[in-house]
């Protein structure tokens, strides 16, 4: 399995390539995760460096700065045909204007007008082959957002940024998608509309005791990190062990 990571100057957000390795005598596929804005070249980059199909797209939840250009990504499948869009369920109706469910925008930065993806899904209970070879499982975790999750996968894993390999690992181990649940040292915020500082604590709390702490985290802001980094360090998992 193979993780890029490509950050958008829109906040600074992470958005993930992600190619399994694929089945004999087949093409790679890959899906596209929190498609920012503003790096739309780089993510078509790394696609045709790695020689793979764009299969999905996944957004961990429904702030414009990882949707804003999920659509135009969306339609790089092939023969220009539009691939599936995923998103938490409860975050579903924010694709019909994200920048509605905001208090600003951000300045110094272009951002193409809005457009709602075609094929829009909620993303299953349960496990789920999201592309060929890539199983990951849902975990809700409201609190960022009414649809906020992990996304938990298990897989041998080399880690890119900007093109160099930064981690490598040959044999499975636990890693997720943490969006802006978890961040390094901190958590996504809870004041803008759909959030909810104490669903937070309890979508913290179970994380911490449900999940394996040795679980790789690539957060939608700032650098990987893991469970048990943030269970003996970060003060509001902390918090949320403590009281709920």
């Amino acid at each position: 399995m193979r993780l890029h990571i490509i950050t958008s100057p829109y906040y600074a957000a992470n958005s993930l390539v992600i190619i399994p390795q694929p089945l004999e005598g087949t093409a790679p596929h890959a899906v596209v995760v929190d498609p920012s804005a503003g790096i739309l070249p780089q993510l078509k980059a790394t696609l045709e460096r790695e020689g793979a199909v764009l299969a999905a797209v996944l957004l961990t939840h429904g702030h414009p700065d990882h949707v804003w250009d999920c659509a135009r990504v969306a339609s790089w499948g092939p023969a220009e045909k539009q691939v599936p869009v995923w998103i938490p369920g409860p975050d579903r109706y924010r694709l019909v204007d994200p920048a509605a469910y905001v208090n600003n925008m951000p300045a110094g930065i272009e951002l193409d007008e809005w457009a709602c993806p075609d094929d829009l899904r909620d993303f299953p209970a349960g496990s789920c082959e999201l592309i060929p070879s890539l199983w990951m499982k849902m975990l809700p975790a409201p609190g960022h957002t009414e649809g906020s999750a992990l996304f938990l996968a298990h897989s041998d894993l080399d880690v890119y940024a900007d093109g160099q390999l930064i981690a490598s690992s040959e044999l499975p181990i636990p890693w997720a998608l943490s969006g802006d649940v978890i961040f390094s040292g901190s958590v996504g915020r809870t004041d803008l509309p759909g959030g909810d500082e104490t669903q937070m604590r309890h979508s913290l709390r179970t994380i911490s005791h449900a999940v394996d702490p040795r679980t790789l985290l690539f957060p939608g802001h700032g650098p990987a990190t893991t469970l048990q980094a943030e269970i003996d360090t970060n003060p509001y998992v902390t918090r949320a062990r403590r009281i709920g």
